[in-house]
């Protein structure tokens, strides 16, 4: 039995629930997303926050309770909403992979949700092969995933990166980016789309279950 890491990981910065409020706002524009709500949670949630919206057929609904206070509730909650749009606008992941663990659809169809929103934020950043590899080692320590069961590869003149790796369940996770200006800009793009992934799954915005975390992005299981 594997055991997972501790998630320490707390929310340390000073956004207010107004800040978050209006970054929310902005982000429900910057998206065209229809319907977001913000509601306080109850009971065991008590102190929490969640988040829901529709886009087209989808409801996407998402809630946050680690956090020592509402506000910082709150705040992961702007902050996960705005990977997810950077990511979706660099073309990293479509509407169904980026919020796979986290939507109910009207109509039982995955493959009907689309995200029409044109690429606008590619990777401008200047990491390096060697930079990105190391963002990608800090990731997978902090998502208890053993190096052996990785492999990161490129290729300069197709211009792409791809991250494959086996989680503790065994399930196989496949992501590429291709999207981006150069191969070391997709291996920077895909470097920063799991280490958000990981530092929101540490703040426990992501679903405990790193098969639910991923679940866009695992490959079909074989048939023996």
């Amino acid at each position: 039995m594997t055991t997972q890491p501790q998630r320490p990981n707390l929310y340390r910065g000073e956004m207010s629930a107004n800040e978050a409020h209006e970054k929310l706002t902005r982000l429900e524009k910057r998206l065209g997303l229809r319907e977001l709500q913000v509601a306080p949670g109850a009971g065991a949630e008590t102190g929490g926050y969640t988040v829901s919206f529709r886009y087209g057929d989808a409801t996407v609904r998402r809630t946050c309770s680690t956090q020592p206070t509402p506000s910082g509730n709150l705040a992961c909650l702007a902050l996960w909403l705005e990977d997810r749009a950077r990511n979706l606008e660099r073309g990293i992941e479509t509407f169904a992979e980026a919020f796979a663990d986290s939507m109910a659809l009207a109509r039982n169809d995955n493959a009907a949700v689309r995200f029409t929103l044109a690429r606008t934020a590619s990777y401008e950043g200047t990491k390096g092969v060697a930079e990105s590899i190391e963002v990608f080692r800090s990731a997978f320590a902090r998502l208890g995933i053993a190096e052996r069961d990785v492999k990161v590869t490129w290729d300069s003149d197709a211009n792409w990166a791809r991250l494959r790796m086996r989680l503790p369940s065994g399930a196989i996770v496949e992501k590429i980016s291709r999207a981006q200006k150069s191969s070391e800009s997709n291996l920077a793009a895909l470097a920063l789309w799991l280490q958000s992934r990981a530092r929101n799954w540490e703040r426990g915005i992501e679903s405990l279950d790193l098969d639910r975390v991923f679940a866009g992005n695992l490959l079909p299981a074989r048939v023996a």
